[in-house]
């Protein structure tokens, strides 16, 4: 048997191209990395014989801010129209707008491939941002661009949730967190009332119908995931843009838990009785009120799905009477966002005996050792990424002034399994493709999280073994 090895990256959202010449929607600006490191792989594997996977585990392509038009124009601003029609054929032109705006990816990827020996071979995976990968049509051209044809037309596979091979399990993981960007179907994301059309989570229109407006001048917002904490980030920082984020997000998303008992909506939400500018300066200035607002917008999101259930307690700080500040909501949420997938990987691991579980989806680097000696690996994300759990005030108001200062920042994380001649996992790590010549680390146990996640995941845990809930 040949040693091999499995490349894993994830959450690349690739978008129209052009960022250079206008597109304020494209945050992808390494296609030039992304050529390079590809071709160190095919050297390698060139060198030592070593068959390679390479594995691109959802979000691959920005779907949702890639106008449906046979003829981009970085420069232009287009409706929201451009961005809702989910048909095929609209997605066929979204691709070929993809491919004329990053055409060194495809071509790297056409490289990569091979029928060996050494062979090479490439999976595509949706995540809930191109579940248009699942369309025969967008398929077929894939394979084309990529010239897999022929002695080579076994070389890809495209559109699956889930890839499971040697111990290896890896999967999006948009299925376990939040209820606002899951689909109806996890292994087959077709619209229950349309099924000869993708569906697309309710999540997503949140970013056709209001990101794609708002990005081009707050382009900061992608560096903040999930949604519900820039929700609340937003509340601390500019009161403004909140209202208006969650009135989006109401207009978009409709009641996904409506019988969770703490997320009702208030009778009268603050939001709809005042102007927006009137009400950001009240909640500037009145801290009850803000306090108040942001224990509505809560219940409001949960309502939403776009929050665990979990967090709907009242909003009071850890071992403390006083209420939580803005900040440590939006952090709780982010920790329990990425918990939620952890505890999803250990779960997962013991069904099917995976040694190895990879998602993406949150956007962070995450390597752990989870019970039972399985490893759990969060590529993160290609696009650019700050840590906000301990950023201070001067830091997110230097931000929101000079967001350019900020948006070239990548940790460009992909995931590397290594097997050998005998079928043995010998390495899961995490390493970046923008910084080659770090030494591999292996995988480790990150410091704990805080006294609050790790009671949380300590009572999640005894009710699992209860009730045999995940």
């Amino acid at each position: 048997m040949t040693a091999k090895t499995k490349i894993i990256i994830s959450d690349t959202h690739i978008g129209a191209g052009g960022a250079d010449a206008g597109n304020r929607l494209e945050d992808f600006i390494s296609d030039d990395v992304f050529y390079d490191w590809i071709h160190r792989l095919i050297r390698e594997s060139e060198v030592a014989g070593r068959d390679m996977t390479l594995i691109i585990n959802g979000d691959w392509i920005e779907f949702l801010q890639v106008p449906a038009v046979d003829h981009f124009d970085p420069g232009r601003r287009y409706p929201t129209e451009a961005y809702t029609d989910v048909s095929e054929t609209a997605s066929l032109q979204r691709l070929e707008v993809v491919h004329a705006g990053h055409p060194r990816v495809f071509q790297a990827l056409s490289d990569f491939l091979s029928p060996g020996p050494p062979r090479r071979d490439l999976v595509i995976l949706f995540g809930n941002h191109d579940p248009e990968l699942i369309y025969p049509g967008v398929q077929a051209r894939i394979r084309a661009l990529l010239h897999a044809q022929g002695e080579r037309a076994d070389l890809v596979r495209i559109g699956e949730r889930r890839y499971f091979e040697d111990g290896v399990l890896v999967e999006h993981g948009n299925a376990y967190t939040e209820q606002v960007d899951r689909f109806t179907q996890p292994d087959y994301p077709v619209d229950p009332e349309h099924p000869h059309l993708i569906e697309r989570p309710p999540g997503s229109y949140v970013v056709t119908d209001f990101y794609n407006r708002i990005e081009p001048i707050r382009p900061w917002i992608d560096g903040v995931h999930p949604m519900s904490s820039l929700i609340f980030y937003a509340l601390a920082y500019d009161p403004l843009f909140a209202v208006q984020v969650l009135k989006a997000f109401v207009a978009a998303v409709p009641d996904l838990i409506p019988d969770l008992a703490t997320g009702e909506a208030p009778a009268s939400a603050p939001w709809d009785e005042m102007d927006e500018r009137a009400l950001a300066r009240r909640l500037r200035e009145d801290e009850a009120f803000a306090q108040a607002f942001a224990e509505d917008a809560e219940r409001v999101l949960a309502v939403k799905g776009a929050v665990p259930p979990a967090l709907s307690a009242p909003m009071l700080a850890t071992g403390s009477p006083r209420p939580k500040t803005p900040q440590e909501r939006a952090r709780e949420i982010a920790e329990q966002y990425w918990q939620m997938l952890e505890e999803a990987a250990g779960q997962v691991a013991r069904e099917m005996g995976a040694t190895v579980v990879v998602f993406g989806h949150i956007h962070e680097r995450v390597p752990r050792r989870l019970p039972g000696h399985a490893v759990y690996l969060n590529t993160g994300t290609w696009i650019w990424k700050m840590n906000f759990k301990n950023a201070s005030d001067a830091v997110w108001y230097d931000l929101i002034a000079h967001p350019e200062k900020y948006m070239y920042r990548r940790e460009l994380t992909y995931a590397r399994i290594d097997i050998d001649g005998r079928g043995k996992i010998t390495g899961a790590r995490l390493l970046l493709a923008n910084d080659p010549e770090a030494p591999p680390p292996p995988p480790e146990t990150p410091p704990p999280d805080g006294l609050w996640a790790r009671g949380v995941l300590w009572l999640r845990q005894v009710l699992a073994k209860l009730t045999g809930w995940l």
